[in-house]
């Protein structure tokens, strides 16, 4: 130390002056544990980011699949949907028809029997 100080007074260039004095600045004694409590602070801080950033992604990707398959689903539901009210209009016109067939045989039946009736005959029926 005495050799520092020696050196130190016969040439004072502002380098070695510094030097100098950083040799001889007091550390408090509680600076390793406070820089490593602030270290352990910074990597707790981290994590939680690290942890919200997970979860916002799993959200997100979610709601990303959600969006992406919605049109398969919503497409299924409208093709059953579909299925379903053709199924109902195929029935409702065969019951159409069958109404119109029927009411075509009764009105042919009956122009029938009124020519029979116009040449004196008539139609037997044998009713069980």
């Amino acid at each position: 130390l005495s050799l520092i100080t020696l050196s130190l007074q016969r040439s004072s260039s502002p380098r070695e002056e510094a030097l100098f004095s950083m040799a001889h600045a007091k550390i408090r004694p509680d600076f390793l544990i406070q820089k490593r409590v602030a270290q352990d602070n910074q990597y707790a801080a981290a994590a939680d980011y690290a942890a919200k950033m997970a979860s916002i992604s799993q959200v997100t990707s979610w709601f990303e699949s959600k969006q992406k398959y919605d049109f398969g689903e919503d497409q299924k539901r409208n093709e059953s949907f579909i299925k379903q009210e053709m199924d109902s209009c195929n029935e409702e016109l065969k019951i159409r028809r069958r109404t119109r067939l029927r009411a075509l045989y009764e009105q042919e039946a009956r122009g029938y029997e009124a020519e029979l009736a116009a040449l004196g005959l008539a139609v037997q029926r044998s009713h069980y």
